[in-house]
């Protein structure tokens, strides 16, 4: 009899685990994602549109789950009994499970009052679309990018700035901009390799950085970082991420899902976790995918299937992009050294580098002849000597 295997989640992680599990498991398992949206939107591409320069593409959750043999049912994770092994849903509906995997995702927080906060939903693009106009027509001159203390992903942060800087010269409108980041180092997630490549890209567009800094949000368009005082017509960041405090699980002080190395939620059997919703400290779409991995591969040899489960041990993969040319990042756990270059270190060369995931959503792109973003072959820069990964040859 297969497992009945309850995936609490609509995004990259969830979505990953699915395709995962129906590759190794096949009919071990009956697989039933329970998510509110009815669609994956591909976010990491939204930094492109308040430049008209691409936007997020849309993938229907309904052809997902006819392609990855699973059943997908419209609802939002609101309590779990793991004793009865089901789960509420916030419309009281009750769904059982012999084994789930949470990848819901975090609370997202507004760090700063009166401030354009990127999520990178519709109406933010458009409020971020209508910024860069009044940077065209000589509105706005001093804005301020302030990548928010605690739990968030800076690296969309970095591309608004870089675009911005880049849109803003080739207007000859008058800008100031700053980068305020309590990072050591710009992305200092990447390794020291990729903050001096990083750094030396924002000082060249023009872009001023504090690092190890805290602004603090004072009246009237000020912002105190401690050792000076800025003046700021905009301020632009990103959302605080923080934990859900999903009732029935426990969780750590900040509200996070403890994991161990096979993403099992530590203290309660039959649960997994994968994504922002785990205390695992960095919060990415291609880390949640590899913590997915972890949990579906755990699953499938607990299903029967000839898989020996691999551990979670994270490679951080990012891409760092503007309208004109992109930078691949990549480092191996806490590894000191990290590459960074101009072509893809990754294949496919996506910015949210699921194994299953990546592969999957590029072959219904070409079905579909949809182009995603928008060339990036002028100034690449250092091509790097870094191996390029295959993820997947789907």
């Amino acid at each position: 009899m297969p497992i009945n295997v309850l995936i609490a989640g609509g995004g990259p992680a969830a979505l990953e685990a699915a395709l995962a599990l129906h590759r190794l498991a096949g009919e071990r398992v009956t697989t039933t994602v329970l998510a509110p949206e009815s669609e994956l939107t591909y976010r990491p591409l939204s930094v492109l549109a308040p430049f008209a320069a691409g936007e997020p593409t849309r993938y229907r959750l309904e052809r997902i789950a006819r392609d990855a043999g699973f059943t997908h049912r419209r609802g939002r994770l609101a309590r779990v009994d793991s004793a009865a092994h089901d789960v509420l849903t916030d419309d009281g509906e009750r769904i059982g499970y012999d084994v789930l995997l949470v990848a819901t995702g975090a609370k997202l927080v507004e760090p700063y009052e009166r401030a354009t906060v990127f999520t990178g939903s519709d109406s933010d693009q458009e409020r971020l679309h209508g910024m860069v106009q009044d940077v065209e027509e000589g509105y706005l001159r001093r804005i301020a990018f302030v990548v928010p203390e605690g739990n968030t992903w800076p690296l969309p942060l970095y591309e608004l700035a870089l675009m911005l800087a880049e849109r803003a010269y080739s207007m000859c409108a008058e800008v100031e901009l700053s980068l305020i980041t309590p990072e050591t180092a710009p992305l200092a997630v990447f390794g020291p390799d990729a903050s001096r490549e990083v750094d030396a890209l924002l000082r060249q567009a023009g872009v001023r950085v504090h690092t190890a800094t805290t602004a603090r949000q004072l009246a009237h368009g000020r912002l105190d970082l401690g050792t000076e005082i800025v003046d700021v017509d905009r301020l632009v960041t990103l959302p605080r991420l923080e934990g859900p405090r999903i009732a029935g699980l426990p969780a750590n002080p900040d509200g996070f899902l403890v994991t161990d190395s096979h993403s099992r939620v530590t203290g309660v059997p039959d649960v997994y976790a994968a994504g922002d919703v785990t205390a695992f400290r960095i919060k990415q779409g291609g880390i949640a995918c590899q913590q997915a991995d972890a949990a579906a591969a755990d699953i499938a040899a607990r299903a029967g299937a000839p898989v020996e489960p691999e551990p979670f041990e994270p490679v951080l993969r990012g891409m760092l992009l503007t309208e004109s040319w992109a930078r691949f990042l990549r480092r191996q756990g806490d590894e000191p050294t990290s590459d960074v270059a101009g072509r893809a270190l990754w294949w496919p060369p996506t910015k949210i580098a699921g194994r299953e995931l990546a592969g999957y959503l590029e072959a219904l792109d070409e079905r579909a002849g949809v182009r995603v973003g928008i060339p990036v072959n002028v100034n690449v820069g250092n091509a790097g000597d870094g191996p390029i990964e295959v993820l997947s040859l789907h």
